[in-house]
């Protein structure tokens, strides 16, 4: 008997997904809920477990392959079963034979089995995971210290490698800089786009050939939220055990805007304009990779500051770290994106497909503004931001996308300290 693993539905509008990476090969024994491979949707990478223990008789698709879900992509067998040479499937429909072995044939290290024996009553790790672990001369001790990513918050092979990474650049930023301890990157290289990258490019020349962009921008004064922030941050995390950052802030007064402007919410489908009851903030997260995602707090109309506040960090947090669910980055109505974070005075967004608008926060910066007073003009420092909203002129035009941008404007800059709970 042979248990078949499937694609997984990640999500509901989830149709396939593409392998990132096998983590057992054809003879390897695996145990059950132990991961078995990687897999990718153009939401989040998901590890996928085995549904049951034996031996991984067959590969089904290649690393790269895109599969609809339901489909079979390996086979797992009893343990001591001889391996048939069966046909792999790939992009190109490429017969591969695979080799036959049985069990007793796989080599496994005396280091490793020690690993295995030792970590027994501790953490699950994988082989592979123990095989890095042997290589690199980590104590036992020193693994179970590693916060995993995984499944149930497992230790995949990222998780290792990116920590044996941290601890080598943490020994080496110890070394005085010289000129011949400098390394140069610059090389003439091509490197094929990782799936997510592909998936951003894809999702992006979309909405390009999608919608039609215009933009309108505006500068508010964010002197009261600045202070505001400075005054409490540190009691606010004491008391709600959250950072206070600026985007709930933003969060906060975008949705009560929007509730003045509601088409701002709506989407397009097809030839009808689909109106929204409810709020879906997208929040645009920059990961370590580079790459981009966007986390969504759903309902978020129905949530106060405190609650935007740990949505935000939470969504965040777990994006970054690779934990979140595929529901949680789909589903937006609205979507902000801050490029201010790393400096950007102020940034033109892409609109993120079906949404027909997104706000792109630029960085505060203290400058010379001048004012108006009852004693006439003063020249006042103040803390001041650019906003920039994107819009699909198919549905709103200048005057309402304007006047949207103008009512969020005035939320900000009239902020009260008594719109915080502290």
């Amino acid at each position: 008997m042979s248990t078949d693993v499937i694609m997984p539905k990640l999500g509901e509008s989830i149709t396939e997904g593409t392998i990132l990476e096998w983590k057992k090969n054809v003879g390897d024994s695996i145990s059950r809920d132990e991961t078995i491979l990687e897999i990718s949707t153009d939401k989040v990478d998901s590890e996928v477990p085995a549904p049951a223990s034996g031996i991984l008789l067959e590969i089904l698709y290649q690393k790269n392959d895109t599969v609809a879900v339901g489909e079979v992509i390996a086979r797992i067998g009893e343990s001591g079963k001889k391996i048939e040479p069966k046909e792999i499937k790939d992009s190109t429909e490429t017969n591969i034979d695979v080799k036959q072995e049985s069990v007793e044939e796989i080599p496994v290290k005396e280091e490793v089995k020690k690993i295995i024996q030792k970590s027994s009553n501790r953490k699950f790790y994988s082989p592979l995971v123990k095989s890095i672990a042997q290589k690199e001369g980590l104590e036992l001790s020193e693994l179970d210290s590693i916060s995993g990513s995984g499944h149930n918050g497992r230790v995949n092979k990222k998780d290792i490698l990116d920590y044996i990474h941290s601890r080598t650049t943490s020994s080496i930023s110890k070394v005085p800089v010289t000129a011949d301890t400098v390394s140069y990157s610059l090389e003439d290289k091509v490197e094929p786009m990782g799936h997510v990258r592909k998936m951003i490019a894809q999702h992006m020349i979309k909405s390009r050939d999608t919608s039609v962009h215009v933009y309108s921008s505006n500068e508010v004064d964010m002197t009261k939220i600045v202070e505001f922030r400075a005054n409490y941050k540190e009691t606010f995390k004491t008391k709600y055990q959250t950072p206070l950052t600026y985007t709930p802030f933003i969060t906060d007064a975008t949705i009560r805007a929007i509730h003045e402007f509601p088409l701002i919410n709506c989407s397009i489908q097809g030839d009808n304009i689909k109106h929204n009851q409810n709020i879906n903030m997208g929040v645009a997260v920059a990961l370590p990779d580079n790459n981009l995602i966007v986390p969504v707090i759903k309902r978020s109309e129905e949530l106060n500051f405190l609650g935007l506040t740990r949505s935000t960090a939470d969504l965040a947090l777990r994006a970054r770290e690779s934990k979140l669910q595929p529901e949680e980055a789909q589903g937006s109505t609205f979507t902000i994106t801050n490029p201010g974070i790393f400096g950007s005075l102020f940034g033109m967004g892409i609109i993120n497909q079906p949404n027909v608008a997104i706000l792109s926060v630029g960085s505060i910066h203290k400058r010379p503004v001048v004012k108006e007073t009852e004693y006439g003009d003063v020249v006042v420092i103040r803390s001041m931001m650019y906003l920039t909203l994107a819009y699909d002129h198919r549905v709103i035009d200048g005057a309402y996308g304007t006047q949207f941008l103008a009512k969020l404007k005035d939320l900000l800059e009239n902020f009260s300290d008594n719109e915080v709970k502290i």
